[in-house]
């Protein structure tokens, strides 16, 4: 497997580099770009990249999905790319479709805040849930704390809300956060409040009776503060352009108050607000008319929408549901199901799958769809075999139809919707049937498709013990190539499992250089070396960190454990071998510990290499990267 940096140039590289980037982002699961000409984009080279599952348009959005290590990858990626991230890039110079627009805005809007919304969410939860067992009371002062800081995220949503959408749209944040000030300022909220008691419902501003200002409680809200701050973003940059750059600093921020925030509260505020209703009204209108057919859809088919990449464009709508009506009863039940349902088919390929990798896939890539992170289950199993995808589909549809007719409910917002998600289900109000049922639908949407799976089977994909960036003809070529030169082909074992990692980019330049000799690194994942070889042990030094082996053929074998650990002086190993010993292939040679090594900031990275080259025509990796087991035929030396 490529490490993240490889992955991040690789990608860069095959979109049309770092000035085809007009803004880059990340989400859960996948890198997001903006791009000025997509046409440079090289996608099928792309989804060969080590560490990408897959690669997209979603309109004029291009999404390579990287899984579970997304923001190792983006962190590599942000400082190719430089100012595309925070906005500073060139304007693309190709026209978008307005679905494309909106779903891209959307989606880079509230990506940057699912992890407040996820933890506070969660902790909301989790309070709901102790109350429900009876573990706190409402009146407690432990309830009051935890309460506030769960709360506080949505509570306050419109800061968070104003800070993503001035960086999506490129103007100053801090401009920004004035304008959720001013929709959240304590006067107004208590003016809101006051109506019931007789108060006056609007404010006379300017003192003409011409704008009546609405008096509202924009607490929570979503599309007031996006709409205003798209309207400051475009009025600053207007009074900037026309006004002299000497006075700028203290005057163009001004006008710009003046100019939006009074139309926000008068006009674009309220207008949000009924735009927000309105489409909540219209999704709650069709789980009411008829909550089995709206469910099994909305399960059914929130893969596929997932794939596009416009399951965020329901974020809205759900946040709304949640202010008006004080839950959410179609984004985050259906997606519960459906997370669930994709995990349960890579659980079922984990288990009748007869290709190692296919089956240490689909059991990782299923415990991460559990927890909520479905690309990897989607991708790297389930749409790869077809048929399980087909079944967590159908098992999906078909639990989402019964949390619809019932009227599944989730209470507060997650970010992530998986098990850990369970308890934004639980009532607050103290009733626990809701949080039973979700528990319930949410193990038989694992259940289902894992049985079926096992009943309808698939077909299995064939190991590719010679899988690597080399095209197979060249495999075969260097095959034949050994064949002729001796009649035989010298096999030398992988000592230990892991990723593989080309010699040229090992730290250390007398193995990357191949100084010693040819060979290949792995970086280990396991804490433990065997032999390779049928041989004897040559070189074993006091430190313990590299073992030399001579073959009953002749190949001299360096197997050297990290980089600069002969420092260590012997502490983290134990050799289970000395000097003279004859070993045979998997006996185990050395223990190590590989945390504890890395802990003090030196490099696990392992060196298997033949000293010995010279004496052969040449030395082939079989594999050039990709994981690696522990008995995997590694080198093939060609006499």
């Amino acid at each position: 497997m490529a490490s993240h940096k490889e992955t991040a140039q690789q990608v860069v590289e095959k979109i049309g580099g770092a000035k085809n980037v007009n803004q880059a982002w990340h989400c859960v699961t996948r890198l997001r770009f903006n791009l000025n000409d997509k046409d440079k984009v090289e996608i099928e080279e792309i989804k060969k990249i080590n560490g990408v599952m897959g690669a997209q348009f979603s309109g004029d959005q291009f999404q390579v999905i990287i899984g579970n290590h997304v923001s190792d990858v983006f962190a590599e990626v942000e400082p190719l790319v430089g100012g595309a991230v925070s906005g500073d890039g060139e304007k693309s110079g190709q026209k978008q479709s307005v679905v494309s627009l909106v779903m891209d805005f959307i989606s880079g809007i509230f990506t940057p805040i699912l992890p407040a919304l996820a933890g506070a969410g969660l902790l909301k939860g989790f309070l709901a849930l102790f109350t429900t067992v009876g573990w706190l009371t409402t009146e407690s002062d432990t309830y009051m704390v935890l309460n506030a800081i769960g709360d506080s995220v949505f509570y306050f949503l419109p800061f968070s809300l104003a800070v993503s959408t001035a960086r999506k749209m490129r103007t100053n944040e801090y401009l920004a956060l004035i304008v959720a000030g001013t929709l959240m300022y304590p006067s107004l909220i208590e003016a809101f409040n006051a109506i019931e008691g007789g108060g006056p419902d609007t404010l006379d501003f300017l003192g003409l009776g011409i704008i009546n200002i609405p008096l509202l409680n924009y607490d929570t809200s979503v599309i007031p503060v996006i709409l205003s701050v798209i309207l400051l973003k475009y009025v600053y940059d207007l009074v900037k352009k026309v006004m002299p750059s000497a006075i700028q600093l203290m005057f163009a921020p001004m006008i710009a108050f003046l100019i939006v925030l009074p139309l926000s509260l008068w006009l674009i505020g309220p207008l949000g607000t009924n735009i927000g209703n309105f489409v909540s009204d219209i999704f709650n209108w069709l789980f009411e008319f008829s909550g089995l057919f709206a469910g099994l859809l909305l399960a059914g088919f929130m893969p596929l929408i997932i794939m596009t990449g416009m399951h965020y464009a329901f974020a809205p709508i759900a946040i709304t549901s949640l202010a008006t009506l004080g839950y959410d009863n179609m984004v985050m039940p259906m997606m519960l199901i459906s997370n669930a349902a994709q995990a349960g088919a890579a659980l079922g390929v984990a288990v009748i799958s007869k290709n190692r990798q296919m089956k240490q896939l689909g059991l990782s890539s299923g415990i991460s769809a559990a927890i909520g992170i479905t690309e990897p289950a989607m991708y790297g199993v389930n749409m790869k075999l077809k048929k399980p995808f087909v079944l967590a589909l159908v098992s999906a549809g078909i639990l989402g139809a019964i949390a619809g007719w019932y009227g599944l409910k989730a209470y507060t917002m997650s970010g992530i919707i998986g098990i850990f998600a369970l308890p934004v289900f639980a009532d607050p109000a103290g009733e626990s049937v809701s949080l039973i049922v979700s528990i319930v639908l949410f193990a038989l949407a694992i259940v289902l498709p894992f049985i079926l799976v096992l009943i309808f089977r698939f077909k299995d994909i064939e190991e590719d013990t010679t899988a690597s960036t080399q095209p197979k003809e060249e495999v075969a070529k260097a095959k034949e190539t050994t064949t002729e030169a001796t009649g035989k082909e010298i096999m030398v074992q992988s000592p230990l499992k892991g990723t593989i990692v080309p010699l040229a980019e090992v730290s250390d330049q007398t193995f990357s250089q191949e100084i010693m000799g040819k060979g290949i690194a792995i970086e280990p994942e396991e804490d433990r070396v065997v032999a390779p070889i049928a041989g004897t042990i040559m070189v074993f030094p006091e430190s313990q960190h590299a073992i030399g082996l001579k073959g009953d053929h002749g190949e001299e074998i360096l197997i050297h454990i990290g980089i600069d650990t002969v420092s260590l002086k012997g502490e983290h190993f134990n050799g289970l071998i000395k000097e003279g010993d004859r070993v045979e292939v998997g006996q185990p040679l050395v223990e190590f510990d590989r945390e504890a090594i890395r802990q003090k900031e030196i490099e696990t990275v392992t060196m298997i290499v033949v000293t010995n080259t010279a004496e052969y025509l040449d030395v082939l990796p079989i594999n050039a990267d990709g994981p690696i087991f522990e008995g995997e035929h590694l080198l093939s030396l060609v006499k």
